[in-house]
């Protein structure tokens, strides 16, 4: 008999688990052994519903269940009945927490996708080789200004161990986490969101004080954390995407708040510890002077400019030093 469509159930990655061909209408669903496709969920009732033909087309009834069908946005109810779409596309419903797809007859299907031939190996691990590239090359030039000639090889060493075994523990734990959620791995995936976001992390603590630099604009150094930050969320992003692929709103959610609540606490810390915002109180980042791009200030604008400051340093001094509970010191 030739199928009129056919009813598949997919696992929380979207793959499918369970296929079954339907031969005739109507198509009971439940957790029930009568049933045409027999669901192992204990949030499906007995007889949780149906898929039926009537002179609308395909219509879904929810049966006697209290959790009713999803059926996109709309949540079908027991005892009611939903005509079903038909736009030449598979439809997707949710029983219970079991996630159902229905591909009937005639409906277009996608292309077939090419094997990935050895062609396309460059296309695959080149931003990764190139992320983990630049890291190395950064963290050796960071290491090299830090350290002097003498203990250079030594530093090295330390700071690429430290590197490796930091990486691999972080990589082992997102792994762990999408094996639990998704049961694959992903270690390629959090490899490359780590090289990525690391390198990524490192720009963007070098790029705003180049800028403030370069422009004389000390508030890119000032709030240079506010990229930081902006960077860590967008790595966690990319690595809660293969934790959970098919929630990516959700994942974009946590990644927002996150950046929001990290800056906020940044703000706030910054403002107890210097009653300012920002995290530098002058501009302390020096680069070669062939990038300054800002015209040189005379020194007599940059004296008359240090009046401005003679009240505020004349409030700090009367201001009693933190730590001492706000008492006055005796005088002799």
């Amino acid at each position: 008999m030739t199928a009129l469509a056919v009813i598949e159930v997919l696992d929380r990655d979207g793959q499918v688990r369970q296929s079954q061909r339907v031969l005739a209408w109507p198509l009971r669903i439940g957790r029930a052994l009568d049933n045409d496709l027999t669901l192992p969920d204990p949030h499906v009732a007995p007889h949780h519903c149906l898929l039926d033909m009537d002179a609308q087309g395909l219509v879904l009834q929810a049966l006697d269940t209290a959790n009713g069908v999803q059926l996109g946005r709309q949540r079908v109810r027991s005892g009611e009945r939903s005509p079903l779409p038909d736009d030449g596309r598979p439809l997707e419903l949710v029983a219970g927490r079991t996630r159902l797809r229905l591909r009937r007859a005639g409906e277009s299907l996608a292309p077939e996708l090419p094997l990935e031939a050895a062609a396309t190996r460059t296309r695959r691990f080149g931003p990764t080789l190139a992320a983990g590239t630049g890291l190395a090359l950064a963290l050796g030039f960071v290491t090299w200004l830090d350290s002097d000639p003498d203990t250079f090889a030594r530093s090295l060493g330390a700071a690429a161990l430290t590197a490796v075994m930091g990486a691999a523990i972080w990589i082992a734990l997102w792994s762990l986490l999408s094996k639990t959620f998704t049961r694959q791995t992903a270690a390629g995936w959090h490899l490359k969101v780590f090289l990525i976001g690391s390198l990524a992390w490192m720009v963007s603590g070098t790029l705003p004080g180049l800028f403030a630099f370069s422009l004389s604009w000390p508030a890119l150094a000032d709030f240079g954390f506010v990229a930081g930050h902006a960077v860590a969320a967008a790595t966690l992003y990319f690595h809660l995407l293969a934790v959970e692929p098919n929630r990516a709103r959700l994942m974009r959610g946590v990644a927002v708040a996150a950046f929001v609540v990290g800056t906020g606490i940044t703000l706030w810390s910054n403002h107890q510890r210097s009653d300012r915002l920002g995290s530098d109180l002058y501009l302390s980042n020096l680069f070669p002077p062939a990038l300054r791009l800002a015209r040189p200030v005379p020194a007599e604008d940059f004296v008359d400019g240090l009046a401005a400051l003679q009240p505020v340093l004349d409030k700090k001094a009367k201001e009693a030093p933190s730590g001492d509970g706000g008492g006055s010191v005796d005088e002799e």
